[in-house]
């Protein structure tokens, strides 16, 4: 399996529990979870631990209502997939365009 595969499976484990996701920021629309390639540690045999780190993003500026957009969509995440870590941070979908209020959200595992 590729990350790319498995990449793609994780979003539909999302979009099954309603969270709009993608691995396209191209089609991302906030409030929404984006899934980039992993980190890959090579520590296991015929494979390696995919260090995800997908994040969580909500429209707008970091006002309180952006926190409980942000809030809500983390714990969404976090009852789907193993979370280990959520930070809070902001990204940018464009360099022209300015950051959305986001987390980055990590989980790691076997591939």
């Amino acid at each position: 399996m590729t990350a790319y595969d498995r990449a793609l499976e994780l979003v539909d484990k999302l979009t099954a529990e309603g969270i709009n996701a993608t691995v396209d920021p191209r089609s991302a629309t906030p409030p929404c979870v984006l899934i980039p390639p992993p980190r890959r540690t090579y520590d296991v045999a015929c494979g390696y631990t995919a260090g995800w780190q997908v994040w969580a993003l909500v429209p707008g500026t970091g006002t309180a209502d952006a926190f409980k957009a942000l809030d809500l969509l983390v714990d969404q995440v976090s009852a789907v997939f193993p979370v280990e870590t959520a930070e809070l941070a902001s990204y940018s979908l464009t360099p022209d365009n300015p950051p959305f209020p986001a987390y980055r959200i990590e989980f790691s595992e076997g591939i």
